[in-house]
């Protein structure tokens, strides 16, 4: 039986809580009060079909239910990672592009779906390991030590606002997994970049910055946008893109080689054409490429270089298993690598780590180490 219309609106409780059912004159609507006072309309039908009625109620009723399971709980440790992620991550994190705001608040989202209930003081070191078991066995042991690492800054910035006394996810014990390091040959990076020369201007973009990465050890992100007016008299000058908030910049140096010279120059004709700010230019408006668009054409060369080495290559195998292959990212642990077995005196300048044993445990590749006998 339809319920009958009255000149004054009646509300009934669904069962659902904060859910209300507003019978009018004209339009029988189902309701949400939120805790803060507002109120949304989730369905809203003309008076007269049980069925329409029926219908409308449970999609209410079903939206109702996603609300209260994504919202915010004033005081849990949802409201707390909320509050750092507005208040505190824009200042904090030196990394504001596009990338690294993605990779945060995907970990926020992670995060809060596993601890967003919790009451803040009530968090255990032994909820850090569930946390770090679960993403593990869900395939993710490395983002996993990431994202507690993410949860152990908001932590302390819980213990300034008074939410905690202790920090409870500090020194955890991180997942232990098998990364994989791949190691480049000189050879690979001079083959390809003497390869790319001969091909399209993409192609012969990608080539270059390798070389160049190679020649002066800089990470990908400080090549893949490398100014033009990094390069100077002395030689080519960037600021390291890599460094925690509030550190000093490091500023590195690179002076002028024959075959430094040679790669900035096969550069710069493209990028004087376009005139470009950037040495390797991505579009004819002479703008620098995009993380994605970078990746996305270096899959191409790579392809292609492997294809003309390699006659038994198709397109069906997995590129980054070949043992040619190799990203930007790779170039610069076999420059430094380089650097070592050369013996240089300026191998700590080159890497420009703010520790030499980073230089030790993460660009050292060398698999003999060499020394003179005792006498």
């Amino acid at each position: 039986m339809t319920q009958r219309q009255t000149s004054t609106p009646s509300w009934t409780a669904t069962g659902v809580a904060r859910l209300y059912k507003r019978v009018g004159k004209k339009k029988i609507s189902w309701i949400y009060k939120h805790p803060d006072g507002r109120s949304e309309t989730l369905a809203s039908i003309e008076p007269g079909s049980r069925e329409e009625a029926r219908k409308a109620e449970k999609a209410a009723i079903y939206k109702a239910a996603e609300i209260q399971q994504g919202r915010v709980v004033a005081g849990s440790v949802a409201e707390m990672i909320d509050r750092f992620r507005v208040e505190v991550d824009p200042t904090h994190y030196l990394d504001q592009s596009k990338h690294g705001k993605s990779s945060r608040e995907s970990a926020y989202k992670n995060l809060t779906a596993f601890f967003g209930k919790m009451h803040p003081a009530s968090m255990r070191p032994v909820h850090g390991y569930q946390y770090l078991d679960a993403r593990a066995k869900s395939g993710a042991p490395a983002r996993a030590n990431k994202e507690m690492a993410q949860m152990s800054t908001v932590c302390n910035y819980a213990i300034r606002w008074g939410l905690i006394e202790i920090n409870p996810f500090k020194d955890l014990m991180q997942n232990k997994y098998d990364s994989v390091v791949r190691t480049v040959e000189r050879s690979q990076i001079v083959r390809f970049y003497l390869w790319s020369i001969k091909q399209q201007q993409a192609y012969r973009t990608m080539g270059c910055a390798a070389m160049f990465s190679y020649l002066t050890g800089f990470r990908a992100a400080e090549v893949r946008p490398f100014p033009k007016s990094g390069i100077s008299d002395a030689g080519v000058f960037v600021v390291g893109a890599k460094r925690k908030m509030g550190e000093a910049p490091v500023h590195k140096l690179r002076e002028w080689s024959p075959r430094l010279r040679c790669v900035v120059t096969r550069a710069l004709q493209r990028s004087d054409k376009l005139e470009s700010l950037v040495l390797f230019a991505a579009t004819r408006r002479g703008l620098a490429y995009s993380k994605s668009g970078w990746s996305s054409t270096w899959q191409d060369a790579m392809r292609a270089w492997i294809k003309s080495a390699d006659a038994t290559y198709s397109e069906a195998d997995n590129l980054v298993s070949h043992p040619l292959y190799f990203s930007l990212a790779d170039v610069r642990p076999a420059a430094i690598t380089r650097k070592m077995e050369n013996r240089s005196a300026d191998v700590y300048d080159f890497a420009a780590h703010a520790n030499p044993a980073t230089t030790h445990k993460h660009y050292d590749q060398r698999k003999v180490k060499r020394a003179s006998a005792t006498e």
